[in-house]
């Protein structure tokens, strides 16, 4: 038997994440397998969405969680953060794609 995890619960709050994302112009992604943390990629998806640090406010002021690290530069211009929920090692990274002007 493998070990319990944290999946149910990651599966539990992503429609209302997504939401929040929707909510300031992005599409969000699941990646991963969601065993260890929850892999998130906000995607622009119309013209004029909001700042990432937004997004990530909002979120940590509708959830019982707290952004732990600040954003950190990734492959393609992506840029991350990890956010996490107040227990355990139960924690997302939440990533952005930039947004692009014509």
């Amino acid at each position: 038997m493998k070990p319990a995890n944290y999946a149910p619960i990651y599966a539990c709050v992503y429609a209302q994440l997504a939401e929040v994302a929707r909510s300031h112009g992005y599409a969000l992604s699941v990646h991963g397998s969601l065993a260890a943390d929850f892999d998130l990629v906000c995607i622009p998806w119309v013209a004029g969405v909001s700042d990432p640090q937004s997004v990530v406010d909002e979120i940590t002021s509708q959830f019982a969680i707290a952004q732990v690290t600040g954003f950190e530069q990734k492959e393609h211009g992506r840029i991350a953060t990890t956010i996490s929920f107040s227990f355990g090692e139960c924690r997302l990274d939440l990533s952005f794609m930039p947004a692009l002007t014509p």
